[in-house]
């Protein structure tokens, strides 16, 4: 009976200490838009908490954003590459931003970026809407979420 009892301890911690060993993971996927654009991400993890991954996000005007990132002992680091309208080349805390964007109508202060430019559709000419990406924390994505 105590060669049971010892057997059955033995066995619990060989499934303990399997079940807790991190499990190293992948996943992608791309998809359309609602309004005719795409996006896609991918993402991997080698199941000690060093992940790598991208996503990129492009609509029908021909704006396109790709975030490339790590998130290591390092922390999290980010490379926006980017045409979006508004948009400069700054390199805020531990984000590099590469943009192709034509920043001579853009002004900065503390960080934000503004600008007086109306968007104009390129299929009709006239004003246009102008989807914006932000947080579910932004108080703008109130009521969508």
């Amino acid at each position: 009976m105590k060669a049971f009892i010892v057997l059955c301890v033995f066995i619990g911690a060989a499934v303990a200490q399997q079940a807790s060993q991190p499990i190293p993971y992948a996943f992608n996927y791309a998809a359309a838009t609602e309004d005719g654009g795409n996006s896609a991400r991918q993402e991997s993890g080698d199941g000690a908490g060093r992940v790598s991954g991208s996503y990129s996000v492009n609509d029908i005007e021909g704006h396109a954003r790709t975030v490339e990132y790590v998130a290591d002992e390092g922390g999290f680091r980010a490379t926006i590459r980017t045409n979006e309208p508004g948009t400069a080349n700054i390199n805020p805390a531990d984000v590099t931003m590469d943009s192709s964007a034509d920043a001579g109508a853009v002004s900065y202060s503390l960080g934000t970026a503004s600008t007086s430019t109306r968007v104009i559709s390129p299929s009709t000419g006239r004003p246009g809407v102008r989807y914006v990406l932000v947080p579910v924390t932004d108080p703008r994505a109130r009521g969508y979420y």
